[in-house]
């Protein structure tokens, strides 16, 4: 019997669309170009005999048809795409985790090894792009991003706080203090991490500003300025001065009493969260964010 069936492709570019509501996304998460994407879509429109989506105020919206048939057809593509890689290698898929360079280097990989070990037939992918990240929202399954957990289109999950600590050797510490104030690091020989943080300042100005400090005073500080956070920890770990880092980053030093954290207080800059595209029903991708946010 002959089946009335669409073509995999026309239903592969309807969900992208539909996951996306966005042709120029669903083109580039495809590699095709936004005529293909929509010529498919029109194919199963015509094939159907109705339409899927529709032009609203300017936007590409899902008609009731649309919404009705992509809810039923996207498990059914995820079911055969699992079913297609588990006859084919006896992998169970990959998955792509978007995070920032620092954040995947401190404290995701040890979280990835761990995972991979539980789940050995999936494969991790991690992408640091910050543009694609931040701009682009794009290139990632998964994403762990810095700010107010609004992005459109997607679900957010609070995953941590963001929180910045003064750290030095045990040596430095018992010469100068602790650093009560925020001010009370002016006391030490200071180490500046001087690149842009997601919050669009250093960690150390971060720190300064929140202390009273004006941004031309903060230039005017003498000590070391290092770009990125693994040579200001370096400098730290060498005992050249104080300095300000997250909290995440520098756990591990901090556990092993390498480094010892000097001040009472963090300070709180912002949240991590976990963002998945909104109506994500693919399984490995809510396994894992399920993994993480229960402490994984």
């Amino acid at each position: 019997m002959r089946r009335h069936l669409p073509s995999m492709i026309s239903l592969i570019c309807f969900a992208a669309f539909a996951r996306h509501m966005s042709v120029t996304r669903a083109a580039e998460e495809l590699s095709l170009t936004q005529s293909a994407v929509s010529r498919q879509i029109k194919n199963l429109e015509d094939l159907l005999g109705r339409p899927l989506v529709e032009k609203v105020r300017q936007r590409l919206l899902l008609t009731e048809d649309g919404r009705r048939y992509v809810d039923e057809i996207s498990p059914l593509l995820d079911q055969l795409e699992d079913a297609t890689q588990r006859v084919a290698g006896g992998r169970s898929g990959h998955l792509r985790i978007g995070a920032e360079p620092s954040l995947t280097t401190r404290w995701l990989l040890p979280k990835l090894k761990e995972y991979g070990q539980l789940h050995p037939g999936l494969e991790l992918q991690v992408m640091n792009d910050l543009h694609r990240l931040y701009e682009q929202l794009d290139g990632f399954d998964l994403a762990i991003l810095f700010g107010d957990g609004h992005w459109p289109g997607y679900e957010a999950q609070l995953l941590m706080t963001g929180e910045m600590v003064a750290v030095c050797t045990r040596d430095l510490l018992q010469r100068h203090g602790p650093v009560v104030e925020r001010r009370d690091i002016l006391r030490y020989p200071l180490l500046h991490h001087s690149a842009l943080t997601a919050q669009g300042k250093s960690s150390t100005q971060l720190w300064l500003l929140d202390a009273g400090l004006s941004p031309r005073e903060i230039d005017a500080l003498p000590g070391q300025r290092l770009e990125h956070f693994q040579f200001v920890l370096d400098a730290a770990l060498h005992g050249l001065g104080i300095t300000v880092l997250p909290r995440y980053f520098v756990a591990p030093e901090v556990d092993a009493g390498r480094l010892v954290v000097a001040s009472r207080e963090p300070l709180v800059c912002g949240d991590y969260y976990l963002v998945v595209a909104e109506g994500c029903r693919d399984a490995r991708v809510r396994a894992f964010a399920q993994w993480l946010l229960t402490g994984g």
